[in-house]
């Protein structure tokens, strides 16, 4: 089906408070997650519906922030009690049919001399290059997965009882990446600030569907869906909906109106962590996902940091254990999904807690974004910037119970 034009309405923003305390932080990201959501995808990963709005946009405005103090005071024993309710603001958010409308977006230029995810001296071959940010099956049976310690960035989801990876390809690209599986609605402000990439998936509910397609049309994300798009093939290794695999070269050459990829947090090889930050050594840590428990080691003759799940080493189909620079983990709000209330959302726009791995060292502290269209700012307790190390990085999105 034809895409449509779409007016030029006000951006989508997130809600960014002023504390940089957790708890404030954490409440704005509940205010903010009641406006995105998620989608689920059967199991087939069949062709999904689409349909086209035909009706006016309509625009949902919710009203500010509110705080109400209720005072009860009871006679003669004199007992006051005092109930206050604070209503945190959503997003404006314009509405087409229940999907929201981003603002045209225009691609940022290209970086110089260094690759944008890893922070590594590049060639301008790489630094002109889009990310490829592909959606990565993690059900048992589709492990080990093609190409996924090749990744720059790899972001790990709670999806429905399972992980599953938005895993970012740039300044290394495999033959072949999978298992590709759908996408969800919490993709799309995972997806903005990388400066309009290629994002990869095997389709998904008419309900996903219409909100990717929205944000192709405004120039947010290439919607190099498997449903439409080439370089995409089914490996008779496996069964699916487990085995379908990308050439991420075709895709590439394939999406010729994507943007030069550009960085996700602050990144500097010589920082070393103030001695009033809580900074502790760590040579093992878990991280409990829905249906996996993740096990990172500190490998100091390597200076990586090495995956297991349940137990197992975390090897892709190359043999080769997943390993990275840095680990990220992210405590945020999961919401319903507005598509599919079973699908978790996690809501990845306002801010939260947060612990950053490198080095060897875990560093206590804060994520924030202000919108969906900025990188993410780690700070320590003192409020100061946390930035990664150069390299590889893995960011768990951790529900914050």
């Amino acid at each position: 089906m034809a895409d449509t034009p779409e007016p030029n309405f006000a951006r989508r923003r997130g809600v960014l408070a002023g504390a940089a305390v957790v708890a404030v932080g954490l409440l704005i990201a509940i205010g903010v997650g009641l406006a995105r959501g998620g989608s689920t995808d059967t199991l087939s990963d069949s062709l999904p519906s689409t349909s086209s709005a035909t009706t006016s946009p309509t625009t949902t405005t919710v009203p500010p922030a509110t705080t109400t103090t209720t005072t009860t005071t009871t006679t003669p024993t004199t007992t006051t009690t005092t109930t206050t309710t604070t209503t945190v603001p959503v997003p404006t958010t314009i509405l087409d049919n229940g999907v929201p409308i981003w603002e045209p977006y225009e691609p940022l230029p290209a970086l110089d001399g260094f690759a944008a995810l890893t922070g590594e001296p590049a060639g301008s071959d790489v630094s002109n290059r889009s990310i490829i940010a592909a959606k990565i099956d993690n059900y048992p049976r589709a492990r080990p997965q093609w190409g996924l310690d090749q990744a720059d960035v790899v972001i790990e989801e709670n999806v429905e009882g399972v992980t599953r990876f938005v895993a970012l390809f740039h300044s290394q690209l495999p033959d072949r990446l999978g298992p590709v599986r759908s996408a969800r609605t919490g993709d799309l402000d995972i997806l903005a600030p990388m400066n309009r990439p290629i994002l990869v998936w095997s389709g998904g509910n008419g309900g996903v569907t219409n909100w990717v397609e929205s944000a192709a049309r405004s120039g947010v994300l290439v919607n190099f869906t498997a449903q439409k798009s080439p370089c995409y093939n089914r490996n008779s290794s496996r069964s699916a909906p487990h085995n379908l695999q990308l050439n991420p070269s075709c895709a590439l050459d394939n999406a010729p109106t994507a943007g030069a990829a550009r960085p996700l947090w602050a990144i500097d090889p010589a920082w070393t962590p103030p001695a009033d930050v809580g900074a502790v050594p760590t040579a093992a840590f878990n991280v409990g996902m829905d249906g996996v428990s993740v096990d990172w080691v500190w490998d100091a003759e390597s200076s990586k940091y090495l995956r297991s799940q349940n137990g197992n080493r975390h090897t892709a189909a190359s043999g080769a254990q997943i390993a990275v620079d840095n680990v990220v983990e992210l405590l945020v709000f999961h919401a319903p999904s507005p598509v599919d209330a079973r699908s978790p959302n996690p809501i990845t726009v306002g801010m939260g807690a947060a612990v950053v791995h490198r080095n060897g060292e875990s560093i206590p502290g804060t994520w924030e974004r202000a919108t969906a269209y900025d990188p993410f700012t780690l700070r320590d307790a003192n409020g100061a910037v946390i930035p990664l190390n150069t390299g590889k990085s893995f960011v768990e999105l951790v529900r914050d119970r």
